[in-house]
Formats: structure tokens, C-alpha cells, sequence
């Protein structure tokens, strides 16, 4: 079964705390590789994140990005009202005890030690609910993604199993004609080697005869080529039937099957087989190109 490597999913949830959305795409890659963009709020999340989103594929390029819009009631809590109202109690009599001109800028006092992260209480629990409610909502995401991929992968798929026929179908035909095609090449030589041994006056000797035959005969022949490629195409169903397709494994595999059908195109003679062979090699092509939308 295939899993295309592109895909996109997107959950929300909310709560007292606010609101929260996750949103994860993907495209093609060679290899695994994976961004976090998050808020400063939940920033110390990332690497668990990153390493829960790698768990979910092999291979592809993924994007993971958070928005989460904080409560009124939630932010309010991050200030320390009480300490925040003892420095401008204490400012403003210095102000006015010496004699100090201008306006006061009063949200300069939230970077003084103790003014931000008062109600901790509050804020310890908040931070517990919005790290349960970051973790449910990368899940529903990361499922949206993955259906989408698993779709996407179905159609991949089915496209890849009909180019797989048609070079299976190429495959038989070669096989089926070859023995024709290679009784004819040698029937033809034997003949082209009769008329210049009469045209010289001399027959030629047998035993040589047979033994060039029998050396022509293994630069021709494709016997092995054709059984290394019906092995590669059964290996390559395989793992198209097995729980997770390998795109990777099948890359690899498409590879091979070129390398064997460059081999026999390069051996034929016989112009109907190289036209074959060609379009045996046009469907690898396709196979590739889809192949590379594969995790």
C-alpha cells in the first residue's frame, strides 16, 4: 500500500485558557526533514514535537505550525498586580521627591524581576492545559494528514499498477518473440557466412562455424535479462502489496528493471523488439515519476 508524501491536515481546539490550531502539510523529498513554527508561549514544546511528527512518516518534507490565542483571564494572570503596584507606588514618590520632570512610561516596569509570572498557580495549570490540549490537537491533525496521504496514496496506486501491467505486457511479448527473432539472426548468418566462404571457393569448417554461433548466441541472448525482470516485477508487487509501500525500496528497484531493459534493447536486433524495449523503458519512466510522490 502506497502513501503519497504530500498531504495536508488542520484541528483546532478551545478551551479556558483560549483557543488553539495545528496545522500540518507536506511535499515531496528525498529524504525526512521536518519545521516547527510555534508561539513563544509553547516554544519549549518544539523538540517533542518535531520528534512526534517524524514518527508519523518516513519520508518528505513537513511543515508543523501552531497558532494559539491566549484567554483575556489567561494573560492577566502572567502579571503580578500587587508587585506591579509597589513599583509605581515607589516610583511615583521618587518622581514627585525629586522633582523629576515628564511622563513615566509605566509599561516599562514589566521587565522588573517579579512584575510578570505572578499567579503561578494559575499559570502552572494553564500551561498543564495547554500542553494536553497542544498534544490532542497534533494528533487530530497528524490523522487528517495521514488520511489525506493514504487517499492520495490510493490513487498513486492504482495509476502505478497500470503502468506495471503494460510493462509486463511488453516483457511477455519480447519473450514470446525472441526465440523467432534469434532462430532467424542465426539463420541469416549461417547463410551470409555460406555465401562468402562459396564467393572465396572454399565451405566453411563446421566445428569453427558452430563455435561462433554458440559465442553470438550468449552475446545475444536475453533470457536472463527477461528473468531478472519479471523477478523485479514480483518483487516490485510485493511491496506494493505489503502494509507499507516503500517508495524508497521501489526507486531502487525501477533502477534495476531499467538497467535490465537497457540491456536487452542493446542486444536485439530485430527492430520490432528495440521499439519494444522502448516503450518498456517509457513505462519505467512513468513508473519513476510516480514513484517519486511515494513515502
Amino acid at each position: 500500500m502506497l502513501r503519497s508524501m504530500t498531504g495536508f491536515g488542520r484541528a483546532q481546539c478551545e478551551g479556558e485558557w483560549g483557543s488553539l490550531a495545528v496545522e500540518i502539510s507536506s511535499v515531496n523529498h528525498r529524504f525526512q526533514e521536518v519545521s516547527v513554527r510555534l508561539p513563544r508561549e509553547v516554544g519549549h514544546a518544539e523538540h517533542a514535537l518535531q520528534q512526534r511528527v517524524r514518527q508519523a512518516f518516513r519520508r518528505g518534507k513537513a511543515q508543523l505550525r501552531v497558532e494559539l490565542r491566549l484567554a483575556l483571564a489567561t494573560k492577566s494572570a502572567l502579571i503580578n498586580e500587587e508587585i506591579f503596584e509597589a513599583y509605581v507606588r515607589k516610583i511615583d514618590a521618587l518622581r514627585t521627591s525629586l522633582g523629576l520632570p515628564g511622563e513615566f512610561r509605566w509599561e516599562s516596569l514589566l521587565t522588573l524581576p517579579g512584575v510578570v509570572g505572578g499567579a503561578a498557580d494559575s499559570q502552572d495549570a494553564s500551561d498543564e492545559a495547554i500542553q494536553e490540549a497542544l498534544r490532542s490537537t497534533l494528533d487530530d491533525a497528524l490523522a487528517q494528514w495521514n488520511a489525506m496521504r493514504r487517499t492520495e496514496g490510493e490513487h498513486l496506486e492504482e495509476d502505478v499498477r497500470g503502468h506495471l501491467r503494460l510493462f509486463e505486457e511488453r516483457i511477455d511479448l519480447i519473450e514470446r518473440r525472441w526465440p523467432e527473432m534469434r532462430d532467424n539472426a542465426f539463420r541469416s548468418m549461417v547463410e551470409r557466412v555460406t555465401l562468402l566462404a562459396v564467393e572465396c571457393g572454399s565451405l566453411p569448417d563446421q566445428g569453427r562455424l558452430l563455435q561462433e554461433m554458440a559465442l553470438l548466441s550468449d552475446r545475444w541472448d536475453i533470457a536472463e535479462e527477461i528473468s531478472r525482470s519479471r523477478s523485479h516485477l514480483e518483487k516490485f508487487l510485493h511491496i506494493l502489496d505489503g502494509e507499507e509501500g516503500s517508495g524508497k525500496k521501489l526507486d531502487f528497484l525501477l533502477q534495476e528493471m531499467n538497467r535490465e531493459i537497457n540491456t536487452i534493447a542493446s542486444k536485439v536486433a530485430d527492430a520490432e523488439l528495440r521499439w519494444v524495449a522502448v516503450e518498456a523503458k517509457s513505462d519505467l519512466e512513468r513508473l519513476r515519476e510516480q514513484i517519486q510522490n511515494a513515502e
